[in-house]
């Protein structure tokens, strides 16, 4: 007796004979099937989360969504650690030095002092006196300076953006030192020691970020002004040192706010980004480099 047909058979639906196999893994059968698209994950291809089992292509397209959409800084980069840590570390660092300084002093500032007439035998000092300091106010009030700037400037500009804004300034006011003492004069072998050349920078560098993003600057213009005036009036100040740090913030700041790429309606936040951080270390990069070249030029023109 022949079994009665309703229009169709096995062989016109193959696929519901047809086990499920994993499209990144064809030889492997999962009855697991993905939460967003619905297509089957081998064990290899499931990655576990809240709303269920994703495949690996649907986790990493929302991954991608969430960085295009994650909250940027004012220089376009990713909003990090809420803590300024390149603040405190700068502030450690210092205080070590200090307590250094205090054990073996011969020792610390022979090799960490900047003097200009051996600073080209001994090139890193020109970073590394910026963490001496003459005494136990002078550390105090560039400490004072360095946290309550950091603070706010820290987490607005990205550590990495701070970070080099803050030492390219430290080698720009000695920089500065270096450009402007006479070799003929007893300038020429006298120490210079100290953060404020990074400090002075940091503080154009708040005066440049406020004002392009709308904020107060007339604090910061008093701020900076009384520090100049301490600077030009009391003995013993380098006042090449804070002048050349403020010099290379602010035009550092104000390079990185230029190259800043602008984000349009639909655009690849992340891929911006991605190039915000790559110009913004090339300018970076240039003003040390600048800082090496006129080195360079002042040590050729220097008698013999």
């Amino acid at each position: 007796m022949e079994r009665p047909s309703y229009g169709y058979s096995a062989e016109d639906h193959p696929e519901q004979q047809a086990s499920p196999v994993c499209p990144r893994h064809p030889d492997r059968v999962s009855y697991v099937r993905c939460k967003r698209c619905d297509r089957p994950a081998c064990p290899d291809c499931q990655r576990p989360t809240s709303v269920g089992v994703l495949c690996v292509d649907c986790e990493r397209e929302i991954s991608k969504q969430q960085a295009a959409s994650r909250p940027r800084n004012a220089m376009g980069g990713g909003m990090g650690r809420g803590k300024p840590v390149v603040t405190y570390t700068v502030m450690g660092l210092c205080v070590l030095a200090y307590l250094g300084q205090m054990a073996v002093p011969a020792i610390v500032y022979g090799l960490g002092l900047f003097v200009p007439g051996y600073a080209l035998v001994m090139p890193w000092t020109f970073l590394t006196a910026g963490f001496l300091h003459g005494g136990i106010m002078h550390l105090l009030l560039n400490m004072y300076a360095l946290y309550i700037v950091g603070q706010y400037l820290e987490p607005t500009m990205g550590h990495a953006r701070f970070a080099g804004v803050y030492f390219a300034s430290l080698l720009g006011g000695h920089t500065a030192v270096y450009l402007i003492a006479d070799p003929m004069s007893q300038a020429w072998y006298s120490g210079t020691l100290g953060a404020s050349g990074g400090v002075f920078g940091l503080f154009a560098a708040m005066f440049v970020v406020n004002r392009r993003l709308g904020g107060q600057t007339a604090q910061i213009l008093v701020l900076i002004g009384l520090n100049l005036v301490i600077t030009f009036t009391v003995p013993n100040i380098s006042w090449q040192g804070h002048l050349g740090g403020l010099v290379v913030g602010g035009a550092l700041t104000a390079a990185l706010f230029a190259l800043r790429p602008q984000a349009g309606p639909g655009a690849d936040r992340q891929a911006l980004a991605k190039r915000s951080a790559l110009l913004h270390a090339a300018v970076i990069v240039a003003m040390v480099l600048l800082c090496v070249v006129l080195i360079i030029i002042k040590t050729l023109t220097i008698p013999s």
